[in-house]
């Protein structure tokens, strides 16, 4: 007796024992990674309402001056990870913030504000001048850096920009002056570049120097444009900065006595990270600057791998995912559920989907004959896909062999777009990565890409296609809406039907519309719909009880769940229910939907089966 016993326990752990330790396992990799990108993804500065709160609490400042330096125009970071801090967008609603808290606020910048020869880099840095004219900046330094470009270059860009040029007395004095006022309040600052001038110091209260400077004598504060941690003495001016690359936002408040005279300071830098709301105006004008040069920028310096053989093979090209999946489709599963498969709709949720330096590693292909092209509709090569890591699978869908694909095993690879400046942290932890590629893992189901959606870019989209009649889709509606309700408001679900307008409905038709079960089918969609918008606490309740008692009466279903079905049968005769039926059909008429159920999520196209481990005949 005690021996079997002791045999049932060995067995028991023997089967438990081996999941147990996988769960374990797994989420001991995703700890490992997770600290070391976090730990190589710090992030510099105070948060935006730390900042107005501490101003808040006390004596008002005199003034709040807001500086950037040292930015060569960065319009705004790639958006790669979410503790990216900068961008123009993000600066602009601070700004904005500091304002409507009521502060007397200044805004400059100390110098080191162009960047680049080319002509596209001269329009991103009169981009950049638009928004800090947008934003109402006092006054630009130019420093040593930004004089080495020509006079015509220097006038472009101050013909966009509302602001002066600041430059020391006697350079460039067409276009620029040597020191601006600004009377806040009963208080004047002057700005001044090199030294404080006698007449900038007579008219003033506090002199700040923007850049670097040649004189101390006079001056209260300076800006720099090149990184150093703050510093002050009681005999010399106080020394603030922010990061490059206008990664912060610098805040230096300062107040005043009766006589004008400085009595203290804060001097911190703001975090400009994803948390800080965005200034649409300013996003506009930068997305309407990617628009403009999307089509002029050259794609050629965009290519990834030119060095590898199947890139350089006149002969080869690409065949997209799509292809793979014939021999391959074990493996398209995997990878369908992944981020690789879905990093186009990551630039088009930060509006980078016209910034080639983006779009290179966020397609498949860019910059070659075959590859993605910007502005191409309905592309299959959206988003990472096998032969980004295998290489152009031209040749090898036409002939397959080993040596005319890559293993795609090569880390050394990943690292091409996964760098340091935008995957921090990333090569320390790339082997453990890998098991994020192997292809012999079991999909994600709906619940699991969800939540990766969610932790990766917010708020995923969801949509549902189906009839209600069919059977096969009311299966995928009980395995779907729990998960939905699960998730709530993290989602956006969309509940979609998939049915025709009818060309030419004749009189004896009792609806414009078909649909594959007939007219009870019709009506039953119509009715999903107009409960969903008048009771959108319980439409859910309402499909899971329809979807048992097809052969019944809608009404009982309804009374269950307390919906007026007076109310609905008014709503079912009206006009406004054909055309909510009309416009929301049209969804699957577009996309080329025909399956019931059909399943997409962020625009990618899923099997009921492999999302919902579900089983059954679609109905098309």
């Amino acid at each position: 007796m005690k021996r079997a016993i002791l045999v049932l326990i060995l067995l028991t752990v023997g089967v438990t024992l081996p999941p147990l330790y996988s769960q374990w396992a797994e989420s001991h990799r995703r700890k490992q990674i997770q600290e070391a990108k976090q730990q190589a993804r710090t992030v510099f500065g105070d948060r935006l309402e730390t900042v107005l709160s501490e101003l808040e609490s006390g004596e008002p400042p005199s003034v709040v001056i807001l500086y950037t330096g040292g930015t060569e125009s960065h319009l705004e970071p790639c958006g790669c990870y979410q503790e990216q801090s900068g961008g123009l967008p993000r600066r602009a609603y601070a700004v904005d913030q500091f304002r409507k808290r009521g502060f007397q606020t200044l805004l400059v910048d100390a110098g080191n504000i162009f960047d680049g020869e080319a002509e596209i880099d001269a329009r991103r840095c009169e981009t950049n001048m638009k928004a800090l004219t947008a934003m109402g900046y006092s006054a630009v330094a130019l420093s040593e850096s930004d004089l080495t470009y020509s006079d015509a270059y220097l006038n472009r860009q101050r013909a966009v920009a509302s602001f002066p040029f600041l430059v020391p007395d006697g350079r460039h004095n067409n276009f620029t002056q040597s020191f601006l006022i600004e009377q806040v309040g009963k208080r004047s600052i002057a700005f001044v570049v090199g030294e404080a001038c006698e007449e900038a110091g007579s008219q003033s209260d506090v002199v700040v120097a923007l850049g670097d400077i040649e004189d101390s004598e006079h001056i209260d504060v300076v800006i720099s444009p090149d990184e150093f941690k703050e510093k002050a003495s009681e005999d010399g001016p106080l020394h603030v900065s922010c990061k490059p690359e206008g990664k912060t936002l610098g805040v230096l408040a300062l107040w005043m006595n009766a006589n004008g005279k400085l009595t203290r300071h804060y001097a911190t830098e703001l975090a400009l990270t994803g948390e800080v709301g965005e200034s649409e105006p300013i996003r506009q004008l930068l997305t309407d600057f990617y628009r403009e040069v999307s089509t002029e920028n050259p794609t050629q310096d965009s290519r990834l791998f030119a060095e590898q053989l199947l890139e350089q093979q006149q002969e080869n090209g690409y065949a997209s995912a799509v292809a793979c999946q014939r021999c391959h489709e074990q493996e398209y599963l995997q990878w369908s559920a992944t981020r690789h498969a879905f990093a186009y709709e990551t630039l088009l949720k930060k509006e980078r989907y016209f910034d080639a330096g983006c779009v290179s590693c966020h397609t498949t292909g860019f910059g070659y004959a075959t590859g993605f092209q910007i502005g191409e509709q309905d592309s299959t090569l959206e988003g990472v896909q096998c032969e980004t890591c295998h290489g152009p699978g031209k040749q090898h869908v036409g002939n397959p062999k080993k040596n005319n694909i890559r293993r795609g095993n090569d880390t050394s690879l990943c690292l091409k777009c996964h760098d340091l400046k935008h995957s921090p942290g990333f090569a320390e932890v790339v082997m453990l990565h890998n098991k994020d590629v192997d292809h012999s893992r079991e999909p994600m189901n709906l619940e699991e890409l969800l939540a990766s959606r969610i932790a990766r870019m917010g708020k995923p989209t969801l949509e549902l296609f189906v009839m209600s009649y069919c059977s096969y889709g009311v299966q995928a509606e009980e395995k779907l809406i729990p998960i939905v309700k699960k998730f709530g408001n993290k989602i956006d679900f969309k509940l979609q039907f998939i049915a025709q307008e009818k060309e030419e409905p004749s009189a004896q038709d009792i609806s414009p519309f078909m649909s594959l079960h007939g007219y009870p089918e019709v009506a039953e969609n119509i009715r999903q719909l107009l409960i969903a918008q008048e009771y959108p606490d319980r439409y859910l309740d309402y499909i899971l009880c329809r979807g048992k008692k097809l052969d019944k009466s809608w009404e009982a279903c309804a009374q269950k769940l307390s919906i007026d079905v007076a109310k609905i049968q008014g709503l079912f005769d009206s006009p406004e229910a054909e055309q909510l039926f009309r416009e929301n059909i049209k969804r699957a008429t577009e996309l080329g939907v025909r399956a019931s159920p059909t399943i997409l999520v962020d625009g990618h196209r899923f099997r009921a089966n492999q999302l919902l481990r579900a089983s059954g005949t679609p109905c098309q």
